[in-house]
C-alpha cells in the first residue's frame, strides 16, 4: 500500500508530491477530510498539515460531505465530482466517501502549521536565488 501525497503550501502557491509508503501510509487509514495531521508522517518535522481531499487509484474523488471509505453512485447536482453546464442539471456521478481507504491513489493536504525549515529544503527542490539567475 502506497500513497501519493500532494503537499501544497498556500503562502509560496506551491505544492510538491510525496510518495508515501509502508509504515507511514498505513498511519493515514481511517483519516478524514479535514483531519489535522503531524507532518513526520511526510518528513517535514515541525510541520501541521490539514487533509483537504483526494482520489481513488481510479481517479474517483472524495467528498467530504459523504461518510464512508468506498465509492457510491450519488445524484449530485454542484460540488466536488460535478461542475454542471446549466443550472439546475443533476448528473449521477460514482464519488469516494471522505476516509482514506488502501485504495486510494492520491491525498491532498494543506500546510498550516510551519515548522523551522523551508519546505523547499525539506522536499529537496533548489530555489535559484537573484545571483544564480544572472
Amino acid at each position: 500500500m502506497d500513497f501519493r501525497v500532494v503537499v501544497s503550501d498556500p503562502k509560496t502557491g506551491r505544492a510538491y508530491q510525496v510518495e508515501l509508503k509502508d509504515p507511514g501510509a498505513g498511519r493515514l487509514l481511517g483519516k478524514r477530510i479535514g483531519d489535522k495531521l503531524d507532518g513526520d508522517i511526510l518528513g517535514m518535522p515541525g510541520y501541521s498539515v490539514l487533509i483537504t481531499g483526494g482520489s481513488d487509484r481510479e481517479g474517483f474523488p472524495m467528498r467530504a460531505d459523504l461518510p464512508g471509505s468506498r465509492r457510491r453512485k450519488l445524484l449530485i447536482a454542484h460540488g466536488t465530482g460535478y461542475h454542471p453546464s446549466a443550472v439546475g442539471r443533476k448528473k449521477r456521478k460514482s464519488i469516494h466517501g471522505r476516509e482514506i481507504s488502501p485504495d486510494m491513489g492520491q491525498i491532498n493536504v494543506k500546510i498550516v502549521e510551519t515548522g523551522s525549515k523551508s519546505v523547499e529544503e525539506l522536499m529537496g527542490v533548489k530555489t535559484e536565488t537573484a545571483e544564480e539567475k544572472t
